[in-house]
């Protein structure tokens, strides 16, 4: 790749935050070599002497862990095979000395890193923040107080719980006496049945945080009494008792006297005569509230009583309304902020008892999930009375510690860092090895902090920096800030256009927080290499949509729909990039990278939720034959093949449910078309279908076919576990040699594999939990929430449609972003955070009180903000090439759209983009366009892929063992039969 080199007079920024000798805090653009920093800072570190055992790498994901593993130990190997002069060229331009430097010795200790790597016990410590402090745990589990032998719920388990907490709360309400029950009962009518699901599920999210709240104000009633105290009461107080002490003050004889003299007025007078008239007789105060405020009373003060004529001469009259107007106003407020107060009271009891009944069936399993591996070994290491003892322990173990993705890292987390490193400033402590002194290295970026609903907050980043910097340089130690603002990744054009995009002070503050803005800057060292951005009309929606069929699916797109009409367009356009061969740039092509005809796999397209549109992208590429890797996420329960996998058992247990098993003979277990199903089940009664099935089997192949399959089904279900059930008939072939599982696959498509593993990975984790027959693991299937997520690397040469927030660490040379105009919206619970930590409760922002309305706009600003860093995540993806589409309301005016449109057509106009854009056409459609046209290099050649015959074995049957054996590792030997002597 052509880049410009460093100036010899500059230093290279990587290069000192790799100095093994000093700490950094690395802060990073996107696509600036945050990992390859890293990596260079290990790799330093060992040549400079220190023990592999000592380092400690820390990262956010296990897929982030094993790509470091993955390039540190192949820079490592290739040390170990390089001849001596490229060994030496390779370890001056990663340490900035003369190839001199290096004698036989050095290269000899070069080389064997990679060994002492390999060699090490245990390995380099390369790994997510849950995998080390899973292995702290298990290393001092009485220290933490927990079971030494604890397994680490996964997803399944998590959810299997969650449920049993739910039910057990459901138990304690349905006594019918208590807090519980009478809180229970109150949501339960008040709340429709998902919104119901939803409160557990918020306090599922919030689980932590809810905890952390109860325990700072010594459980239950300290929260309930600091909730009264939050909404302005000294003590509980009834909203009805707000109301009737707001009535009795009103001046109802004045109400009266308004009615007689407005009676005489115009139409409007004499209607709010009567109104008044109506509520001195019979006071209410929502009544009351609605004659004298808009909205139903929810709104602002009306204005006919300040400006109405017929009280023109009874101005003592209008006085008095005026008075209780604002009296009115004063009485809502407070009995709003009760409302709110009773509300948080009932949702916190509920909570209180989830989080009770969440614990004891955690401790019943004897499992962790991954919060709880976060909150005790913050305990373990910064809390408990142990924790000298542990830090001790720790001390001579560890003495370079790394963070990546640092803007993820929550507070919780960034305490376990700090303890862990809170011996290295302070003084000689346990001497290291090597002559290194030990010292940290944290890199992130917090213009790509997106994971707020996991704790992370991109404000904690400086906050750290300027905490650890203190603390060492106060000692004597050296500790820099490095800003790597140079960008590897994207043309001049795509970064120049993100620039302009966040150029506003408002912005820029948004996606970096700073108590001053500093505007965002990108320097491209791709400087010959040009790329473009696009941005195309929106698609509107038609007026005056009619359905044409009364019974069609309400979430039915029409076929003039704009989503429908958007999605075919980008198909039409990736067709078109494709067969033209656009020139993208391949810097693994050559010694410095070449130029290539764009290939499917080059294609990424980001939404930003899987709704309507994500579906309408994935249909039109497949209808335009381009190959598309599917969906990124796969909610396990709504996959057709879980469907069809379910079928298979319920049939096993009841063949005489008609429904399922006509449902499972047009799966591609039994492959019937419709006509054939028809003639099966027509004119059969009093037969069950299953009954007209076996009656039947020989008329056709087909019948003949599944009725053999599903005979040996109901066989196998009552002598098999539900593993073994599964294995066998996905296994099992039909007459052509194919089997269940390629038959799946061969309807549903790839992506059916993802959720064929997935179902039996659960109905193996069922088995562990207890669950050995199909009729528990339907029961126990009939409410599974999983979601799959689906591995969308680069490698595989499909286009890729996903979230934004999943395409983070991801690039392409082209990218698609066509949900521009999705507004923030109404979001998020109605749980609500605030600024101290504490919870309220407050279904709609018409119902806030003071303190509610201010969390919930602290939430929608720190909303606001997310979505702008996800803005930014999801252009920095681009190498090569930006599209920018999306589609509107019929009645909409695209200048009145805010958020990312906004800024995106602003982008457009800005001083360094506006000179260069210029418009050109795509097909029929009008666009503008920033920088030059895509260099076209004819369409590139299908990669041939030999096809090889799988050997014969693996079409047959593996047969049973004849003696199945159990291995018993704890088996001593003691019960075993020996001979009579």
């Amino acid at each position: 790749m052509t880049i410009i080199p460093f100036p010899s007079r500059e230093i290279d920024p990587q290069r000192v935050a790799a100095d093994p000798e000093l700490s950094a805090f690395v802060t990073a653009n996107a696509g600036s070599g945050k990992t390859k920093t890293l990596i260079d800072r290990v790799a330093r570190l060992l040549l400079a002497g220190a023990e592999p055992a000592t380092i400690l790498c820390v990262t956010y994901t296990k897929a982030a862990a094993a790509e470091m593993q993955r390039r540190l130990f192949g820079l490592l190997g290739d040390w170990s095979v390089c001849d001596d002069t490229r060994l030496r060229q390779a370890l001056s331009d990663l340490e900035g000395r003369p190839i001199g430097d290096y004698d036989p010795l050095r290269l000899s200790a070069a080389r064997a890193l990679f060994a002492r790597a390999l060699e090490t016990p245990g390995g380099l410590k390369i790994q997510t923040i849950h995998a080390f402090c899973e292995k702290l745990l298990r290393r001092f589990p009485l220290e933490a107080g927990v079971s030494p032998g604890f397994r680490v719920m996964d997803d399944a388990a998590s959810a299997a719980i969650a449920d049993a907490a739910r039910k057990a709360v459901a138990r304690l309400a349905l006594k019918g006496e208590g807090l519980v029950a009478e809180a229970y009962a109150r949501f339960s009518v008040a709340l429709d049945f998902q919104s119901f699901q939803s409160m557990f599920g918020a306090f599922e999210s919030a689980r932590g945080r809810l905890a952390a709240y109860l325990e700072k104000h010594g459980g239950l009633p300290g929260a309930v009494a600091d909730i009264w105290g939050v909404c302005g009461f000294p003590e509980p107080v009834d909203p009805e008792a707000v109301e009737l002490r707001a009535i009795a003050a009103l001046n109802l004889r004045t109400w009266r006297e308004a009615a007689e003299v407005l009676a005489q007025g115009g139409k409007a007078d004499a209607k709010n005569g009567a109104a008044l008239a109506a509520l001195a007789s019979e006071p209410t105060f929502h009544g009351a509230l609605a004659c004298l405020f808009t909205d139903k009373g929810e709104g602002t003060p009306a204005t006919w009583v300040a400006k109405t004529s017929g009280l023109k001469s009874h101005e003592p009259l209008r006085a008095g309304l005026l008075a209780d107007q604002e009296a009115l106003e004063e009485a809502r407020a407070w009995r709003r902020a009760a409302q709110v107060a009773v509300d948080t009271q009932g949702a916190l009891i509920l909570a209180n008892a989830y989080l009770t009944a969440y614990a004891m069936e955690k401790a019943s399993y004897g499992a962790l999930d991954f919060s709880d591996l976060i909150e005790k070994t913050r305990d373990l290491v910064a809390e408990s009375p142990a924790a000298a003892w542990v830090l001790y322990k720790l001390d001579g173990g560890i003495d370079h510690i790394l963070v990546d993705e640092a803007q993820d890292t929550a507070p919780d987390q960034w305490a376990i860092v700090r303890s862990l490193a809170g011996e290295f400033f302070s003084g000689a402590g346990v001497p290291t090895a090597t002559r290194l002194e030990r010292n940290m290295f944290v890199v992130g970026d917090e213009k790509q902090s997106i994971y707020s609903f996991q704790g992370a907050r991109p404000e904690l980043l400086m906050e750290q920096f300027e905490f650890h910097r203190d603390r060492a340089t106060g000692a004597g130690f050296r500790f820099e800030k490095v800003d790597l603002l140079d960008s590897w990744r994207s043309t001049p054009q795509v970064l120049t256009f993100v620039d302009a995009t966040f150029s506003s002070p408002e912005l820029a503050t948004a996606i970096l927080p700073r108590a001053l803005a500093e505007p965002i800057t990108h320097k491209a060292r791709r400087v010959d290499h040009a790329g473009c951005v696009d941005i195309w009309p929106l698609e509107r929606e038609e007026k005056g949509d009619v359905r044409e069929a009364w019974d069609a699916p309400l979430d039915q797109e029409t076929e003039a729909s704009a989503n429908k009409r958007l999605a075919a367009r980008i198909a039409c356009e990736i067709g078109d990039l494709l067969a033209r061969g656009d020139g993208v740039f391949d810097k693994g092509l050559g010694e410095r990278g070449e130029w290539r005809p764009a290939r499917p796999g080059d294609v990424l397209i980001l939404v930003r939720r899987r709704k309507a549109l994500f579906e309408e992208i994935l249909r039109a590429l497949k209808h335009a034959k381009i190959p598309v890797a599917g969906a990124d996420r796969l909610a396990l329960s709504e996959h057709i093949v879980f469907d069809d996998l379910v079928a298979v058992a319920r049939f096993a247990l009841f063949p005489a449910d008609d429904l399922t098993l006509a449902a499972l003979l047009r799966s591609p277990f039994c492959d019937l078309t419709d006509d054939s199903l028809y003639a099966l089940a027509r004119n059969r009664a009093p037969l069950s279908l299953w009954q007209a099935l076996t009656a039947r089997a020989e008329e056709r192949p087909e019948w003949r076919e599944a009725h053999d399959l599903l005979t040996r089904l109901l066989e196998e279900a009552r002598e098999r576990r539900p593993f073994e059930f599964y294995s066998r008939l996905l296994g099992a072939r039909d007459a052509a040699g194919r089997s269940m599982r390629q038959r799946l696959l061969r309807r549903l498509g790839g992506e059916a594999e993802d959720a064929l593993d997935e179902f039996l990975a659960q109905v193996l984790a069922a088995e562990s939990r207890g669950t050995q027959d199909l009729e528990s693991l339907t029961a126990a299937f009939a409410s599974l929430d999983i979601t799959v997520k689906r591995e969308m690397e680069a490698g595989r040469d499909d286009v890729r449609v996903m979230t934004a927030h999943g395409a983070k660490g991801l690039e392409a040379p082209i990218v698609f972003l066509p949900e521009t105009t999705l507004s923030r919206g109404a979001r998020g619970t109605p749980l609500l955070e605030t600024a101290d930590g504490g919870f309220l409760w407050c279904a709609s922002a018409k119902g806030d009180c003071e303190a509610s309305a201010t969390a919930r706009e602290r939430r929608a600003a720190r909303e606001e903000d997310e979505a702008y860093r996800l803005l930014y995540v999801a252009l920095t993806r681009a190498r090569d090439r930006l599209v920018l589409c999306g589609r509107v309301a019929a009645n909409a005016k695209e200048e009145n759209l805010k958020g990312w449109w906004g800024a995106l057509t602003a982008a457009f106009d800005h001083a360094e983009v506006s000179p260069h854009k210029r418009a050109t056409t795509c097909r029929e459609l009008q666009i503008l366009r920033f920088g030059p046209d895509p260099v076209a290099l004819g369409r590139a050649a299908d990669a041939a892929v030999a096809a090889t015959a799988a050997p014969s074995w693996t079409r047959a049957e593996a047969a049973a063992e004849p003696h199945a054996r159990y291995a018993s590792p704890s088996q001593l030997g003691e019960d075993a039969a020996t001979p009579a002597a």
